[in-house]
């Protein structure tokens, strides 16, 4: 029998098991938090079925506190690993789902629901692929640990406590990005200029960060426009209320989706009053940030040849208790720095009287395409769809930044929209059951005696 047979003969189990993983809304909540449960009883279920499945399978597992589980198979100390995720983003407040996100929901090729694609589908793929390595008999030169993580779209804590405790794979990748190989990933410094309140005015945002800002709304003293660009405006008791629609995108593409504070910036020009005191926030977003999705006008740009040029997105307007803050998100290649930038984002805050301060920060990542590890995996690649592995850079960011040397690899294919972390999220039963063989080779070539 040939290993695309083996994995058709597979294909219902490894459904199954999907279904029963997505069915755990295991989102991060710390008001549920015990022993062993650092991220909530919901991840905690989730971090018990896949224990479950594991063993059922042959795995040696092993439970790191609660905060990462791992399967193995083979003994010895190095190992090759690859390192997935069990927690999920949220589905509180998307209502344009098709169907319950926690009920894995099949039509035709096509699979909907929350982690079939992010990350439990390539997850549970990467654990078959080991299996068929284990079921066949084959003499491992490495051991492979499968290492599910569950605060990967939180904290990170359950890869820095796990890596605390347990060494690193000789080499390795994470299933949570793109094929053919995405070797580069860019760093990340999201952050935020604080203003002064301003008397009479209100800014709020329906997501403060990690996207392009899509629903804003803004309450002024009196109305000192026309404001064509809002969808709504009217007289309220508070003051004079505007709402700005836009589209929503990943604050990582934010070419890809239309930015609700722009389109009020631009219902702002020099012949309108504006409230005392707003005019320094104002004045930078025009001056700096809008209309520009590369950091030009901020000065904050970058480009090299082989990670392409920085990104830099305004995600939100938001009162806080400091005052009001502005969320900004950069992606940044290696020809620059954190240190770089930040001493100029430092500057425009001085420039525009604001405060500035980091609300989250990831070194960025680049393997070499000549490294054994990209070798291996475009072997592997080429060998199932019959062309070319191309290295590539996101702005995404994976497990592959937890370890000395690994990548991002699959499981979305070139064309495909799984709509990752929006309503909808989805993931082609094909293209699953072909990483799933990629997966295979790959763990072959890195782990097998030949």
């Amino acid at each position: 029998m040939n290993i695309q047979e083996e994995i058709i003969q597979m294909k219902e189990e490894l459904l199954s098991d999907l279904a029963a993983l997505v069915a755990v809304p295991s989102v991060m909540d710390e008001t549920s938090k015990s022993e062993n449960a650092p991220f909530g009883k919901e991840v905690r279920k989730a971090f018990d079925i896949f224990l479950s499945i594991a063993e059922r399978l042959g795995f040696t597992v092993h439970d790191d506190e609660g905060y990462a589980v791992d399967a193995q198979i083979g003994e010895g100390e190095e190992y090759v690993g690859v390192l997935g995720h069990l927690d999920v983003v949220e589905a509180r407040g998307q209502s344009g789902w098709k169907s319950d996100p926690f009920t894995m929901k099949r039509e035709g090729n096509m699979l909907y629901g929350r982690g079939v694609n992010d990350d439990k589908g390539p997850l549970l793929a990467a654990l078959y692929a080991a299996y068929l390595i284990k079921k066949q008999g084959l003499s491992l030169k490495y051991p492979i640990r499968i290492i599910a993580g569950g605060a990967e779209e939180t904290t990170w804590e359950c890869m820095q406590h796990y890596f605390k405790k347990n060494q690193q794979p000789i080499c390795g990748f994470s299933p949570d990005g793109n094929f053919p190989i995405v070797n580069g990933e860019k760093g990340i410094l999201q952050f935020r200029f604080i203003f002064p309140a301003v008397e009479g005015v209100r800014f709020h945002c329906s997501q403060r960060t990690n996207y392009v800002c899509d629903d804003l709304q803004v309450i002024l003293p009196a109305s000192c426009g026309n404001y064509p660009n809002a969808k709504q405006k009217e007289e309220r008791k508070q003051g004079f209320y505007l709402h700005y629609q836009g589209k929503k995108a990943l604050s990582r593409n934010p070419q890809r989706g239309e930015n609700a504070v722009f389109s009020f910036l631009k219902d702002i020009d020099d012949s309108k009053q504006l409230p005392k005191g707003l005019e320094s926030m104002i004045w930078m977003l025009k001056e700096c940030f809008e209309d520009d999705f590369y950091g030009e006008k901020s000065h904050l740009a970058s480009e090299d040849a082989a990670m392409g040029r920085n990104s830099v997105c305004v995600m939100s307007i938001n009162d806080c208790f400091e005052g009001i803050e502005v969320c900004v998100d950069v992606r940044y290649v290696k020809s620059t720095t954190k240190e770089q930038l930040w001493q100029q984002i430092t500057a425009l805050a001085k420039r525009y009287h604001a405060q500035a301060e980091i609300i989250r920060e990831k070194r960025l990542l680049y393997v070499e395409e000549d490294s054994p590890l990209i070798q291996a995996l475009q072997k592997a690649y080429q060998k199932v769809m019959h062309e070319k592995a191309e290295v590539f850079t996101k702005g995404g960011a994976s497990y592959a930044r937890m370890l000395d040397h690994g990548v991002a690899f699959g499981a979305t294919f070139d064309g495909e929209d799984t709509h990752v972390h929006m309503e909808n999220e989805c993931q082609k039963i094909d293209s699953l059951l072909k990483a799933f063989e990629i997966y295979y080779e790959s763990l072959y070539e890195l782990a097998v005696e030949k």
